[in-house]
């Protein structure tokens, strides 16, 4: 005697629905199949089995053979990697080796054009103007502003922090009246490009989390900066779930910034020509780190 089954109903409760039918159709027709037909034959069963064998013992075979390629990859890999990363750390302190040199050179050249000048006002107005320029170490009062990422800031985006933010702390800071600024320690010119690629470039130097901001100027250059909407919004950023910034403003005394090595070939500003003219070109202006 075969139990007529009643149609079954979807609903939109589908738990109440789980409840009502938990057996899967397809499991109730192969029952049913099984019933109405028996249980397989023997060679059916052997093909069966043999065919199930068969493709388990091709995929283990694949398992086995992408598992022994990747071993035997990774000590090569692994090669590259450390080849790669003792490549970039030789790079790096030839550069910085490099940027000590040429401030040397710097301080020789600065101090045989004192000797060439002679007159102490003129002496006295020029190294003024290093230090306004950052040719000069200068030695004052001053901000430091310490940034990084948020926790998450691997699979979040909204908690890395950009060369944008670096930028628009850096240009806030310069119209509050800061003398002179670094990031992690790389001295901002009017030439200096703060811009990203593989990771945040100060000028040359690639700079990495956390990010550091001396600044030398008015001894409440701090109280400005924190009042200030920039400096407001960063606080903000902190504070705020989404983002999670590290942030942290503190005044501090005699801070000393470093003189920064300009490129060998300066990019300074033209006038155009008049509209029309054959000559005319647009001039060229580096973005960044200058006021």
């Amino acid at each position: 005697m075969t139990v007529k089954k009643e149609p079954r109903i979807y609903q939109a409760d589908f738990l109440t629905e789980l409840f009502r039918h938990p057996l899967d159709p397809a499991y109730e027709q192969a029952a049913e199949a099984r019933k109405r037909n028996g249980p397989l034959k023997k060679p059916q069963l052997v093909v069966r089995k043999t065919v199930t064998f068969i493709v388990l013992t091709i995929i283990g075979a694949l398992l086995a053979v992408a598992y022994q390629q990747v071993i035997r990859e990774a000590p090569d890999k692994e090669k590259v990697r450390a080849g790669l990363i003792e490549q970039i750390l030789q790079k790096r302190d030839s550069t910085r080796a490099l940027a000590q040199t040429a401030e040397q050179l710097q301080a020789e050249v600065a101090a045989l054009r004192d000797a060439a000048i002679g007159d102490p006002a003129q002496i006295e107005a020029l190294r003024q103007l290093d230090a306004i320029t950052g040719q000069r170490k200068i030695t004052g009062d001053g901000v430091v502003i310490k940034i990084s990422d948020g926790p998450h800031a691997a699979t979040v985006r909204q908690q890395q922090i950009n060369h944008y933010d670096l930028m628009i702390i850096v240009n806030q800071l310069w119209a509050l009246g800061a003398d002179g600024i670094a990031i992690n320690g790389q001295r901002l010119t009017s030439l200096t490009q703060i811009s990203s690629g593989s990771g945040i470039s100060v000028g040359s130097e690639l700079v990495v989390n956390p990010y550091e901001i001396v600044a030398v100027g008015p001894s409440d250059l701090d109280r400005r900066f924190t009042k200030s909407v920039i400096g407001g919004v960063y606080l903000q950023y902190r504070d705020d779930p989404r983002f999670r910034f590290g942030f942290s403003v503190e005044a501090k005394d005699d801070l000393t910034l470093p003189a920064a090595v300009l490129p060998p070939e300066l990019t300074h500003a033209k006038v155009p020509a008049p509209a029309g003219s054959p000559s005319a070109t647009p001039s060229s202006s580096p973005s960044g780190g200058g006021r």
